[in-house]
């Protein structure tokens, strides 16, 4: 079958850089999507973007739909003749529905009974004529984090469309998308080569793209701008501070990257570096440069689409001023004062409505504080030092600076915690508590910063879930995954904190003595289980975790922490192709099958020795298997609660024996009501220790 390559451009206003990754991904999946729906064969797919114009190109598309044959089914035959044997107008209309005479109808069997079929043979629709009805609905079909519509039109799109360039070889797609016209008329850059030029074939679009000044490659572009920061800042023998997000937003602020290097005056570096590298990454989008040392230098490099160099330069260092000036206004007023003094005002500033002011969080963190303090056994200094965390944690959200520069909380904090002479364990929590920010970040590193990182989390989570905000789908605007993900990244290297349900457990308190209108405890518990364990889950995949263990390890445990989890689903992950570990999963799940099986008919088993009275055994495996629980009970209860869950693990195998000699020697579900209850008992027994591990009934058995 022929083949071509297919070309679609949907050329814009200028896309925001935060869309365009995600666009460009739904371009692909959805155009594959519809490539297969339409039984075109067709080979790599490969999407490119510039802020005006998203960009596919589709390699060896087939030029026809493939054939198809397909049977469509009827009514059934007691419906298709009358008592004479006569066709019925069901029979009929079905013929006619079909295009056939009713002498090409089949019959055919099925689970049903029997129904009337028509064959049918689709040979296919040109490949141009199949696309161009359905490319309209593709394009309308995707989604932006905001959308808009523009002069009369009803269509809905990241920004206004301005051409559509769609082509299977040398061929036009023709179709029209709100008034907009498909063809072959592309645009070059906006000021470089703004003139409409005529593809001349999709193999050749993105030279004649270069020859417009527009490099379309995201990726060449990225190469373009490292390269040429990293050659500018050899120039005065430095680095630069180029990370992932500022370069992938320099990638698609520009069709063509163009680099000067500009400066700003050595005075400025009198302000906190972190102020000066957040006005020129963050709000300019420049590129920051420091020393061999690290030390910040009066110098940047700065990406353009066009314009005069120096004209630039001179633009660029002048509006770079102008924020620095705002900055160093804000720090010599905040200055005025040590850091402390903000924390009243905090009072003025609204944390939710029916949770309080942000003052409010500080005093609630500041008491969870002391308690969780006191649960890791901390000294006095350990104490004062993360309770003194706590009440200025949140202190510089009253700063003017963080006011202007939002996303310097913390960070500013921490610098201003430090000009007040703060203990610098007290400045480097402040600046940790929000970490890790984004995804992939690290967490932090001092345990004082931890320990507020997570109370400060726990707060947020027992708040918004007590009040209902759960996330829905892929929509979370209160960031509580994040936060949820936050305490597990913390907490599966923590073995001596407390238990999440108790984490929980104390901030809900708090709440409760603020009278906040939270949902019961233990409904907000099982709500933020399923937040939690779903970040669990996901971290125990990540470490390489098969599935069925995931499930066994969240299963089972005595009320565990995350850091117990997480070494309980590795352990199991260890274990799991060794000899033992399969006769362990079989002898574990026969107390677990028998005790649900009993469960069933009403009968409830207590799992304690307390509740096991030896006088009723019959059999030596009943008293054997008692003593075995007995012996290993305490055993396993301080190896559980000192994480040994190797030695656990070889506890339980020890356990294995009895357990089956008791299979073996009685009947546990016996008549003598009295002496099934014993029996059943001595299992719960039994299954509670397994239960320290996993829930070895989720373990698949190959």
């Amino acid at each position: 079958m022929e083949r071509a390559t297919l070309l679609l451009e949907i050329g814009c206003e200028e896309i925001p850089a935060a869309f365009m990754r995600d666009a460009l991904q739904q371009l692909h999946d959805k155009l594959a999507a519809l490539l297969r729906e339409q039984r075109l064969e067709f080979g790599t797919i490969h999407t490119l973007g510039t802020p005006r114009r998203l960009i596919a190109l589709v390699e060896s598309v087939a030029l026809r739909q493939t054939p198809e044959e397909r049977v469509v089914r009827g009514p059934a035959k007691r419906a298709c003749f009358d008592a004479q044997g006569n066709p019925t107008p069901a029979l009929l209309g079905f013929a006619r529905a079909r295009g056939v005479s009713p002498d090409a109808i089949e019959f055919m069997e099925t689970p049903q009974g029997e129904y009337a079929f028509v064959r049918e043979y689709d040979p296919g629709l040109p490949a141009s004529e199949a696309l161009a009805a359905h490319l309209p609905t593709m394009i309308e079909s995707m989604t932006f984090p905001k959308m808009l519509r523009w002069g009369h039109r009803k269509m809905r799109f990241a920004r206004p469309i301005r051409w559509i360039v769609a082509m299977l070889g040398q061929e036009i797609i023709p179709f029209e998308l709100e008034g907009i016209r498909s063809g072959n008329q592309s645009r070059g850059h906006r000021f470089l080569a703004p003139e409409p030029f005529a593809v001349q074939s999709p193999e050749t679009f993105l030279e004649q793209l270069r020859d417009a000044y527009v490099i379309a490659n995201p990726e060449e572009r990225a190469r373009m701008i490292v390269d040429g920061t990293h050659r500018l800042a050899a120039t005065l023998h430095a680095k630069p501070l180029l990370d992932d997000a500022l370069l992938e937003e320099n990638v698609y602020l520009v069709e063509h990257p163009y680099l000067l290097l500009g400066s700003f005056s050595e005075a400025f570096l009198r302000l906190p570096a972190p102020v000066l590298i957040s006005a020129m990454k963050k709000h300019e989008k420049f590129i920051p440069l420091v020393d061999a040392e690290g030390k910040l230098l009066p110098h940047f490099v700065s990406v353009y689409n066009n314009g005069d160099p120096d004209k630039v330069r001179e633009g660029n260092e002048w509006v770079l001023a102008a924020r620095f000036n705002d900055a160093a206004f804000f720090f010599d007023e905040d200055r005025k004062q040590p850091l402390e003094a903000f924390v009243p005002r905090l009072g003025r500033i609204l944390y939710q409505q029916k949770l309080g002011t942000v003052l409010d969080k500080v005093n609630r963190l500041t008491r969870l504080a002391e308690r969780l303090a006191v649960a890791l056994d901390w000294d006095a200094e350990q104490r004062a030092l993360l309770q003194r965390a706590a009440h200025l944690c949140k202190a510089d959200l009253a700063t003017q600076m963080v006011m202007e520069f939002p996303d310097l909380q913390g960070i500013i904090g921490a610098e201003y915690a430090r000009l007040s002479g703060e203990d610098e364990r007290v400045a480097t929590a402040i600046a940790e508590h929000y970490e890790p920010r984004h995804a992939g970040d690290p967490p932090p590193t001092s345990p004082i910063g931890r320990a507020l990182a997570v109370l400060d989390r726990i707060d947020t989570l027992v708040g918004y879930v007590g009040l209902g905000y759960l996330p829905k789908g892929s929509s979370d605007p209160f960031g509580l995954r994040r936060a949820a993900a936050g305490v597990v990244e913390i907490l599966q290297d923590e073995p001596d904190y407390p238990t999440l349900a108790e984490l929980v457990q104390r901030a809900h308190d708090e709440y409760r003595e603020q009278r906040a209108p939270l949902k019961p405890l233990i409904a907000v518990q099982a709500d933020l289980r399923t937040l939690f364990y779903s970040r669990i889950e996901a971290l125990l995949e990540e470490m390489g975790v098969r599935y069925d263990l995931i499930r066994a390890t969240l299963s089972a445990g005595w009320d565990d922490s995350v850091y117990g989890f997480v070494q309980r689903g590795r352990l199991l992950q260890q274990q799991a192709d060794t000899p033992d570990f399969l006769p362990l999963t079989r002898t574990a799940t026969r107390p677990a099958n028998i005790l649900a099986a009993a469960e069933k008919q009403g009968i409830k088993a207590l799992a304690s020795l307390e509740h096991v009275d030896p006088t009723l055994f019959e059999h030596p495996s009943e008293q054997a298997l008692y003593e075995a629980i007995a012996r290993a009970t305490p055993r396993l209860e301080s190896l559980y609660y000192q994480h040994q869950y190797e030695a656990i693990y070889r506890e339980l195998l020890g356990l294995s024996e009895p357990v089956n000699e008791l299979f073996d020697g009685v009947m546990v579900m016996t008549d003598d009501v009295a002496r099934r209850q014993n029996r059943l008992n001595l299992l719960a027994a039994a299954n509670r220790l397994y239960l320290a591990l996993a829930d070895f009934t989720q373990i698949v058995q190959e």
